[in-house]
């Protein structure tokens, strides 16, 4: 349920709102033959229309004209009348004769924000390190300015498109929709801040017909503290972002596979996945989703070994596969599970039959082994999007997993002109989310996973469009780091999956996991995968299957509740990790506790929030079975102790009754 109060939807009228009040409020600018542009000049003779998409959307769109080069720009304006947030993105289409003049140093957003003691809220995304998704706090004293961007071309590869600025008593949620090469710039000034955000190198001109865009900027308005901007952009984006296959948001998912004793899925074949599929039948676990993962194409490099990272050849391996994989889902299907399967279009090695057949389409470079399959050519494009299609039709694949595995900033920079910079990236970013419109729209029910390397492509225009599920390639089984990642990603994008593995009892077997209560507390995620060897018969397979059973409790309240970090940001083996869930409009809610193995505090002492201390509150752990009724005036005001052993969690449901 909404919890937009009036004082937010003032102060979204105030800082972003004003912006769409007309052509030439537009935070838009660029400069055009050295001419500085701002909003739409009077002599573009610009225009708005407005229309209601639906009861709490609007979009204004203002447009106008060079009169002189034939430069069109359209800014696309969306309001929300549920939630403080406005969201604008720019087109600029050549529709002259002749090629325009540079366009440079394009910006969707270059507008001050009005506020005292600005404090900036960032993080610096992921990059395979213990260090990524750490959340960092930088006041902004006049003069001060911070400048962000990712890392070779991917949007969260070592910055975050998500950031916070918090004045007194009130800020604003910011979020750059790019999976690209974005930059933000964030200046102090003595009653705000000044932001500036664009794609980070645009020097180009357009030949007729040409069409380029901006990232789309989000913006929502809060009032109180952060605890309360966090929660306002969970609702907002469960609302409006989450993806919404058969029309339905996604619900908690549990997912499993066993790929057999090959790198990745090389060694998969479609008896063993059909023999596994029936194993976990047989001993009671029932996933939602059946995962293979890469290498279940031909990869076969010279000396015919298969690896998975020989990509190209985009067809289920005849020799492993002679009927594809449309066994497999069927089998699947019959135990109530999706198939999903991974890809990796944009990546070509050599001798595959798109490097072979299709070498037109793909940019190199001498430094590299990896060809980038160009999506911003629109006959290349158009082939994938048919071709990947057929094989989600063919093979009954129901979710579609996107990995991207290299860095692509250089194959677009390097084969672009001194005068057409920037404009190889932003073709493939266009032809890059029109591939994923199209497959959505052609094959209903089909929902999407975003990986890149991990989680490095998740801005929030492609959220819009998938989940995070891989939200990154670091720590699979490493407790204390992976919850301190959680931390950041619960506030900011409420669905990824987790696993269930343990490094510090498995070692250098890393994927070698038993069954253990502990690894599944530190799984809890919106999505589980239980990372189980159903080959194995020295397991506590009824262990397990009580583990995901409180795992599917749980679930909803973590992607559907409020979320409350109870205990600050940390990696330490020697602390605890305390969190909530708070659903206030059921009165229904958890607290985890997790003793990490190196602490040596025996109990942990939180004060819980959202608690009605007129009510009173029935908790219960559903591994002791023990419950307790407790008064909300205590546990607000005395909190509530776990006692746990080192390496161990526990998780307390609530109820409030009246």
């Amino acid at each position: 349920m909404n919890t937009t109060h009036p004082e937010d939807m003032r102060k979204s009228r105030e800082w972003a709102g004003r912006f769409i009040t007309g052509s030439d409020a537009l935070p838009v600018s660029f400069v055009l033959e050295e001419r500085t542009i701002a909003g739409l000049p009077e002599d573009w003779q610009p225009v708005s229309s407005r229309r209601r998409i639906d009861a709490t959307i609007s979009e204004t769109v203002f447009e106008g004209n060079d009169p002189r080069t034939g430069l069109n720009v359209r800014v696309e304006c969306t309001e929300y009348h549920d939630y403080p947030v406005v969201e604008w993105v720019t087109w600029l289409t050549n529709k002259g004769d002749e090629t325009t003049p540079v366009i440079r140093d394009i910006l969707v957003l270059d507008g001050t924000f009005k506020g005292s003691s600005p404090v900036l809220y960032h993080c610096n995304g992921d990059f395979y390190s213990e260090e990524g998704y750490t959340p960092q706090e930088t006041p902004l004293q006049a003069g001060d300015t911070l400048g962000f961007a990712p890392n070779g071309g991917r949007s969260c590869d070592g910055a975050f498109p998500y950031y916070r600025v918090m004045f007194e008593d009130c800020g604003l949620c910011m979020a750059i929709g790019w999976p690209g090469q974005w930059a933000a710039n964030f200046k102090g000034l003595a009653d705000g801040v000044h932001v500036r955000v664009g794609q980070q190198k645009t020097h180009l001109r357009l030949m007729p017909g040409e069409r380029i865009r901006t990232p789309r900027m989000t913006v929502l308005s809060w009032t109180g503290d952060v605890s309360r901007a966090a929660n306002l952009w969970r609702r907002w984006y469960l609302a409006h972002v989450l993806p919404r296959p058969n029309g339905q948001p996604l619900k908690p998912l549990l997912a499993c596979c066993c790929p057999d004793d090959g790198e990745e899925f090389t060694a998969a074949t479609e008896e063993n996945q059909l023999r596994y599929i029936e194993q976990f039948k047989q001993r009671g676990i029932r996933p939602d989703v059946w995962w293979i993962d890469a290498g279940w194409y031909p990869c076969y490099n010279k000396d015919h070994q298969r690896k998975w990272w020989i990509t190209g050849t985009w067809e289920p391996d005849p020799e492993r596969f002679p009927n594809g994989l449309k066994p497999v889902s069927d089998r699947a299907d019959r135990d109530g599970a999706d198939l999903l399967v991974w890809f990796e279009p944009e990546r070509v090695q050599p001798g595959t039959t798109l490097d072979a057949e299709r070498p037109e389409w793909l940019l190199r470079t001498k430094d590299s082994d990896n060809s980038l399959l160009n999506l911003g050519n629109p006959e290349c494009r158009q082939w994938l999007t048919d071709h990947v299609c057929r094989l989600i039709e063919d093979n009954g694949i129901k979710v579609y997993r996107q990995d991207h595995n290299f860095s692509p900033l250089e194959h677009w920079r390097k084969n672009e002109a001194q005068d057409r910079q920037g404009l190889n990236e932003n073709l493939h970013v266009q032809g890059y989310l029109q591939f994923w419109d199209d497959l959505l729209a052609r094959n209903p029910g089909l929902w999407i996973d975003s990986c890149a390397s991990g989680g490095r492509r998740n801005d929030l225009e492609t959220m819009r469009r998938s989940v995070p599920l891989h939200y990154t390639d670091y720590g699979y089984g490493n407790h204390p780091v992976k919850l301190a990642f959680h931390h950041t990603l619960s506030a900011w994008i409420p669905y990824f999956k987790e696993v269930t593995l343990s490094w510090d009892i498995s070692g250098a077997e890393r994927f070698d996991n038993r069954v253990d209560s502990y690894s599944y507390h530190c799984g809890m995620a919106p999505m589980l995968f239980a990372t189980l060897d159903i080959r194995r018969d020295d397991y506590d397979y009824a262990l397990a299957k009580s583990m995901i059973g409180i795992w599917r409790r749980a679930s909803a309240l973590m992607l559907y509740g409020d979320y409350y970090p109870l205990t600050p940001f940390h990696r330490s083996a020697e602390r605890w990790v305390v969190r909530q869930f708070d659903c206030p409009e059921t009165g229904h809610g958890l607290f985890q506790g997790i003793r990490f193995p190196a602490s040596p505090e025996e109990t942990a002492t939180i004060h819980p929030k959202g608690i009605d201390p007129g009510a009173m509150y029935v908790l219960e752990n559903p591994e002791t079975g023990e419950t307790r009724d407790m008064p909300g005036a205590v546990l607000s005001h005395d909190g509530f102790t776990f006692a746990l052993p080192k390496r161990s969690g526990a998780i307390w449901f609530y109820s409030r009754v009246t």
